[in-house]
């Protein structure tokens, strides 16, 4: 396969968030009705630093979380987006039967289904320059659909999807609606995580 450079598409940034605040936790002693004894524990105690969250409103005004998210087609080429939020489902294959007299059923575990995964791409127009422009960002569009049309699986990858495993999908179903009240289009895709099997057969 060719490795193409990557295609990136850019969006309103009015900042980078800072790192969450640090907050100092003393630590406990865990006897009770009892002077704490640190006899064989090697050292005294201390403190350790805990990231908290930040949840002070006026912190985030202004301010944009990035998601990136890389899609690589089977030829090599590569598409960054900037601006991808994704939601992860899936359902398991499970049998229910229901017998006379039992309150409830009786499931059975077949396997894991595949993962859905929902991703909502935000597209800017840009200048050639990278900077922000107002007008449609018809090219960057195009640019996405070429990934969308694919009739095979793409590579994905994202921190997010890491987490459940998904590298590669087979998109099922995408919607986009005309905005002109903006220059920033939205697509809507649904995907189907996809993964290699071998299939082996014990008749020859």
């Amino acid at each position: 396969m060719s490795d193409l450079s990557p295609i990136s598409f850019m969006f309103v940034a009015a900042g980078v968030a800072r790192r969450a605040r640090i907050s100092l936790a003393r630590l406990v002693p865990s006897r009770v009705n009892a002077a704490p004894s640190w006899e064989g524990h090697g050292e005294a105690p201390g403190t350790v630093a805990l990231g908290v969250p930040v949840t002070d409103p006026g912190y985030w005004e202004g301010r944009y979380v990035l998601t990136e998210l890389t899609l690589r087609k089977a030829d090599g080429e590569t598409l960054v987006v900037n601006d991808a939020i994704v939601s992860v489902t899936r359902e398991k294959q499970i049998v229910r039967t229901t017998l006379v007299g039992l309150n409830g059923t009786i499931k059975e575990y077949i396997c894991d289904g595949d993962h859905e995964v929902g991703i909502t791409v935000g597209i800017v127009a840009v200048d050639a320059g990278g900077q922000i422009v107002d007008d449609y960002p018809g090219e960057g569009v195009r640019k996405v659909r070429k990934f969308l049309d694919e009739n095979q699986a793409i590579e994905i990858n994202s921190v997010f999807l890491s987490i459940f495993g998904i590298d590669r999908v087979v998109v099922t179903r995408f919607s986009i609606r005309q905005e002109t009240a903006s220059n920033r289009q939205v697509i809507d895709i649904t995907a189907l995580s996809d993964e290699d099997y071998i299939i082996k057969s014990n008749e020859y």
